[in-house]
């Protein structure tokens, strides 16, 4: 054992600086374990040179370039698989090894010193060319993690993959790219996909189970030669589908259109027999056959235009509307548009009056008279008391509307914008007003005239004078409120400083207009300004009667109402309609 231990430690190469350190710390310490051993019998010593040879023969094959192998073999003897190494690893650590003894001690004491030291794979840097390493596999958690909750493949922003959604969405943006509605469309597609499904499942009907492309053609094309998508309705489901209330409250209705027709076709109609009229007493007498013709139409068009006005009072009284408010639906549009039935009477009879004897129509004349005269005196009082409220409320919202100026935060914006609304309104309401004390006054006239002198044409000429100025103002307001919406949408976009920028230099009002309204999801002025009154509507509400915001409520009084919380008067739907109307 002797000599094949000498021929090795011949053979071997020199040991490098921190092999020899740590051959000499292990020399100590076998000599230290060597001295405490109890048993000196030649079995012992033999079984100890035994392994100083076996120590001896492993470090000679690390260091000619094995030591990866035999660390991975002696490691895995000693039940440490983690640190195995793969063979393309090029640096192999492990926890320090038997010592190894200097070159020049005697091979007896050498196998002793061994002998003592445990038997563990050494720390070796290799000499072969290094290779990429592995990646260390990652250590086991303490525990086993909980299970991830399951998350659902996200829907694709083009709905691609969703059956009859995705046909509904390719054919969307193939028209808009068409019909130029491009900008609203991308209104539309920046929605979340199930917003964009919710408001697909709209244009498909709603109720219908499966959704199909032929069924949204069906629903949302108009036009019978030239045909186009519905872009209103496709505004309002997208709209819609981003939880945003966009119903009208301020929409005009069959009965309001019919009201229109009636205040026009009366003012008109009136006009030209009252006007044939006047030139008739004048001595134009080809003007007579025209006041005859004229009158009955133009006294059954007022009665349609009075009932329609009646109904209308009925259906906009409100409990929350001020004292004024109420007096001049129930006395100035209930009983004066009953009293209006008058001007039916008085034209019918102004016709019947000039081609038979007035003797025989005295009657009529009479109750026509008394009909004008309290009629007349209904609209005066309420024009006049309309008039002084709609003035004072005026100011108080313009002086609202300068403080907000100051203020500059969202919540002042938006209450400047309800100020100028609500000021704006209080204006036309005003002139309205004025118009109908002037109105009253000419009704009182004419029906003291047909009391007093019945054979003169004074008395039905000034009905239809008063006619005339009703409908002339009903129709002036509805242009105002018309030319309003186009005026409040420009300035709550900002369209004038949006007009400033030097893209939109050489660009047109109204194209620059319908861009920013497309950019937030509308077609139209129309649902543009709709959305904005039902916005600040809710607004106002939120904060002026659910809430107790001062600014909020002295606006909500100043359209015209009274603030009760705790039956949570005036409604939304009452708040939007004073602003408008």
């Amino acid at each position: 054992m002797s000599s094949f231990a000498d021929s090795n430690r011949h053979t071997r190469k020199p040991a490098s600086p921190i092999q020899r350190e740590s051959a000499e710390q292990s020399t100590r310490a076998a000599a230290s374990s060597a001295n405490s051993r109890e048993s000196d019998s030649e079995p012992g010593k033999l079984l100890q040179m035994q392994r100083a040879s076996g120590n001896q023969a492993v470090l000679q094959m690390m260091q000619s370039g094995k030591g990866t192998i035999m660390r991975q073999t002696g490691a895995a003897r000693m039940g440490r698989p983690d640190r195995v190494n793969s063979p393309a690893s090029s640096t192999v650590r492990a926890t320090p090894a038997a010592a190894q003894a200097p070159a020049s001690a005697a091979p007896e004491q050498q196998a002793q010193e061994a002998a003592a030291a445990p038997v563990t794979a050494p720390t070796v840097t290799s000499s072969a060319p290094a290779a990429p390493a592995a990646p260390a596999a990652p250590a086991a958690p303490a525990a086993a993690a909980a299970p991830a909750a399951f998350t659902p493949p996200p829907i694709p922003a083009n709905l691609r993959g969703k059956a009859g959604y995705s046909e509904v969405y390719s054919w969307l943006k193939e028209q808009a790219a068409k019909e130029k509605k491009a900008t609203l469309f991308a209104y539309f597609d920046a929605l979340t996909p199930e917003q964009k499904m919710s408001a697909i499942r709209a244009m498909n009907g709603g109720t219908k189970r499966f959704v199909d492309l032929d069924n949204v053609k069906k629903a949302m094309v108009k036009g019978l030669i030239s045909k186009s998508v519905d872009w209103d309705k496709f505004s309002v489901f997208s709209r819609d589908a981003s939880k945003t209330d966009t119903k009208n409250y301020n929409a005009d209705t069959d009965k309001d259109y019919l009201g229109y027709a009636a205040i026009g076709t009366s003012a008109s109609t009136g006009g030209a027999g009252g006007s044939a009229t006047i030139s008739a007493g004048l001595g134009a007498k080809d003007a007579l056959p025209v006041a005859e013709g004229i009158g009955p139409a133009a006294g059954a068009l007022s009665g349609l235009a009075s009932i329609s006005q009646i109904y209308n009072a009925t259906d906009n009284y409100d409990e929350s509307l001020s004292n004024t408010g109420k007096a001049q639906q129930i006395v100035g549009e209930g009983g004066a548009g009953a009293a209006d039935l008058a001007r039916f009477s008085a034209g019918t009879v102004n016709s019947v009056r000039t081609v038979a004897d007035m003797g025989l129509n005295a009657g009529a004349t009479v109750a026509a008279g008394a009909a004008g005269i309290i009629g007349g005196a209904a609209y005066m009082v309420s024009g006049v008391a309309g008039y002084r409220e709609n003035k004072k409320n005026a100011k108080n919202l313009h002086d609202m509307e300068d403080k907000m100026k100051q203020a500059g935060d969202k919540r002042a914006t938006d209450l400047g914008h309800a100020a100028n609304l609500g000021g704006s309104t209080q204006e036309m309401n005003k002139d309205k007003n004025k118009a109908t004390a002037v109105k009253g006054a000419l009704m009182v006239a004419g029906g003291a005239a047909l009391l007093i002198a019945a054979a003169s044409p004074a008395g039905p000429i000034l009905i239809a004078l008063a006619a005339i100025l009703g409908g002339v103002a009903a129709i002036v307001k509805f242009y105002k409120k018309y030319k309003r919406k186009e005026s409040f949408v420009d300035r709550v976009l900002k369209v004038d400083e949006a007009m400033k920028k030097p893209e939109n230099e050489k660009t047109g009002k109204d194209k620059v207009r319908q861009q920013l309204i497309e950019e937030k999801g509308f077609n139209s002025v129309d649902q543009c300004y709709a959305q904005i009154v039902t916005d600040l509507a809710g607004m106002l509400f939120e904060s002026g009667v659910r809430g107790d915001d001062a600014d909020s409520r002295s606006i909500i009084e100043s359209i015209g109402l009274r603030v009760d919380s705790a039956k949570q008067k005036p409604t939304k739907e009452m708040i939007a309609k004073k602003l408008h109307n």
